[in-house]
């Protein structure tokens, strides 16, 4: 009720004489979309609007229901008409920003944020949305620069230390980012997204321990997530947990059975435990069975439809296996960073290439009457020893194990496993929200 009356006061000091029954329905619109009925709320902004369209607060009402309804086109004119009415508001402008920035118009939200910083350079939430918007452009010295003043202004706003922890990431400050993620954690450990960027980066560093940790604190406070699976099944697989991380997958494509990502890596796991087993003929049939489903999901993979054509036989029954699968040291071969570990390929022992000659005798001794020295035939050399017989294996390098990228769409903030890496997190109308300086919102 206090929020309503400090609005109502501005708008009536600052948007000149209005009527009292424009306030009314101003009032009623803000009541009503406080409480979630937005239809209500645009009705009242509007009736306010057509009695008195001299109210700027009413058109950034009807604005900020547009907005929260997802019609964010719709949104840019009221915001713009508010911003016409009142040019000296910086929260408006903060406002219209907010909703370039949804619509993934980078450069417009971060032209509206400067002005936002130009009006009131305190103000926190638009120096951490200023950052996001350069980290999406690319601008990551700008970025980094913007989310620390953001954290000078706001050290207790959790987002501006996650953000910050991305931007670090990003430039590879990988232990300055784990400080800012954690503190983002610290002052809210809710949140799942940020336990797993701090899994994510411990991964990168090979703290794989410390990566599952906080992957299962995420898992824990947002169970539905199939990223957070995805990314547990990565970190076992790196250790050669390969049942734990079939679990992870499976229960991932539980809540998502068209993922063709989780199933490209359920396949990999089953050839690697085909090639060490290769008498058990099941493991290869069901790694086909999950590339072709992850082809049904996904039908522009053509590395997938040649791993099918290449293990559509078995092996014969006479292949060397590869070694053991479970629990084992890491291979010497270095593993690509964006595939699951897998075992070097074993090779077969060369022969000896030369067979060393037989020594001389050592020579008679010489007899009074001098007798001409023996001479010693050379022993010919022994036929070399034949190649044990075994079937030359493809090299597990030549096999696609890392899922196929899928068709070119729209650029996503946070690509999924392998090789994940951590999105940037914001929530506008929380960091607006959390500044104490910030003007009332309707």
């Amino acid at each position: 009720m206090k929020r309503i009356l400090v609005l109502l006061t501005l708008a009536v000091v600052t948007a000149g004489c209005q009527s009292d029954e424009a306030l009314r329905h101003y009032g009623n619109g803000y009541i009503a979309n406080e409480k979630g009925d937005t239809a209500k709320a645009l009705q009242e902004f509007e009736q306010a609007i057509k009695l008195d369209d001299s109210m700027a607060v009413a058109h950034v009402g009807v604005g900020d229901v547009y907005r929260q309804t997802g019609q964010l086109d719709k949104a840019l004119a009221p915001y713009e008409a508010a911003i016409q009415r009142m040019p000296g508001e910086y929260g408006y402008y903060y406002r219209l920003g907010r909703v370039y920035q949804a619509m993934d118009r980078d450069k417009d939200a971060a032209k509206t944020y400067q002005t936002v910083i130009q009006m009131n350079p305190d103000f926190a939430p638009a120096w951490i949305n200023l950052g996001v918007v350069h980290f999406r452009l690319g601008d990551l010295i700008m970025a980094r620069s913007e989310c620390e003043r953001a954290v000078e202004l706001a050290p207790k706003h959790e987002y501006a230390w996650s953000n910050l922890g991305t931007v670090y990431d990003a430039l590879g400050e990988s232990y300055r980012a784990v400080t800012a993620y954690q503190r983002s954690i610290e002052l809210d450990p809710s949140q799942a997204p940020v336990h797993i960027n701090l899994g994510t980066t411990y991964l990168r560093q090979g703290r794989l321990d410390k990566a599952i940790e906080e992957l299962k604190l995420a898992a824990a406070l947002d169970p539905n997530s199939i990223l957070i699976r995805k990314r547990l099944a990565y970190v076992y697989s790196k250790q050669k947990k390969y049942g734990a991380s079939i679990e992870q997958l499976q229960a991932a494509l539980e809540k998502s059975p068209k993922d063709w990502d989780s199933h490209n890596s359920l396949a990999a796991i089953y050839m690697i435990f085909y090639l060490r087993h290769p008498e058990q003929d099941n493991l290869r049939l069901q790694a086909l069975e999950e590339w072709h489903m992850s082809l049904e999901a996904n039908p522009d993979q053509s590395q997938v439809k040649d791993q099918l054509a290449r293990w559509a036989q078995p092996l014969p029954s006479d292949t060397v296996p590869l070694g053991e699968a479970g629990d084992e040291p890491a291979p010497t071969t270095k593993i690509p960073a964006t595939r699951i570990a897998r075992p070097a390929p074993a090779v077969a022992p060369k022969p000896p290439e030369k067979v060393a000659e037989t020594p001389k005798p050592p020579e008679a001794p010489k007899s009074p009457e001098k007798a001409p020295a023996k001479t010693v035939a050379k022993t010919p050399p022994e036929k070399p020893a034949e190649k044990p017989k075994t079937l030359t294996l493809p090299k597990l390098s030549d096999i696609n194990l890392e899922p196929a990228k899928p068709p070119a769409t729209k650029k996503e903030p946070e690509p999924d496993m392998p090789a994940p890496s951590p999105s940037i997190l914001f929530d506008p109308d929380k960091a607006y929200k959390a500044d104490p300086g910030a003007p009332p919102q309707p």
